[in-house]
């Protein structure tokens, strides 16, 4: 089992354990929308991770969820319907072979997720440079320019570590919770070696710009990175 597979099944435990049944259809509104945003930022956190899932069925079963419920009874069929997959999941984990990571998207990072991002006002950041980079990453990533790609990524995660209340990455990685460390860590241990290799290698016969697979492999933890960082923002905790 990879380390992503690790990760979309911690996710999915904290979908199948968030006690959405502790509020009632009786319960005043504004209990409603406290329980429907955060286990709405939980589902989008999964059905994030599931989408780099190499699995056909996988990803027909979670592009019809609508995580966007305006009603507590709508709340409760998204997490019926994310238990149903996540069981289908848990089947499929038992394989070891399953959980290959798929690379063929367009974008390095969801746009979504950026434009969420954007149109954040945390008191304590100015998150407009990290949208901007991320917009970039994803220009440069569609225009086959990968030497910009690498060195965007060590850019971010020299730029995000106070969003954690950190002040390196290699911190934020110490900080993290077991189900994300593994996959930050591939950042600070492989992308950063990238970025630095292609920024400070003196030009000879053998040298040349980075590859597309060079890149590629840190789209999904990129993808987890902009979903903490998200989660960080939201929570309000730093």
């Amino acid at each position: 089992m990879n380390d992503y597979v690790t990760l979309l099944l911690d996710l999915a435990t904290e979908v199948e354990q968030f006690p959405l049944n502790e509020c009632n259809l009786s319960d005043d509104l504004e209990k409603h929308w406290v329980y429907i945003a955060a286990f709405k930022s939980i589902a989008i956190r999964f059905i994030g991770a599931s989408k780099f899932i190499n699995d056909a069925k996988l990803q027909s079963s979670i592009a019809g969820v609508n995580i966007n419920s305006e009603f507590i009874g709508d709340a409760y069929d998204v997490q019926a319907e994310l238990i149903a997959t996540i069981y289908y999941i848990r089947e499929k984990a038992k394989d070891p072979s399953w959980g290959q990571i798929t690379t063929n998207a367009e974008d390095f990072v969801e746009p979504a997720l950026i434009d969420r991002i954007s149109s954040m006002n945390p008191l304590q950041f100015n998150v407009s440079k990290l949208a901007s980079f991320a917009q970039e990453l994803n220009e440069n990533y569609q225009r086959g320019n990968y030497l910009s790609c690498a060195l965007l990524i060590r850019a971010i995660i020299n730029h995000v570590p106070p969003i954690f209340g950190q002040g390196t990455f290699s911190q934020v990685v110490a900080h993290s919770s077991r189900s994300v460390k593994a996959i930050l860590r591939n950042l600070e241990e492989g992308a950063r070696d990238i970025g630095d290799l292609h920024s400070h290698e003196i030009v000879d016969k053998f040298s040349g710009p980075p590859t597309k697979n060079q890149v590629d492999p840190y789209k999904p933890n990129i993808d987890i990175l902009f979903r903490e960082i998200e989660r960080n923002l939201s929570s309000g905790i730093n």
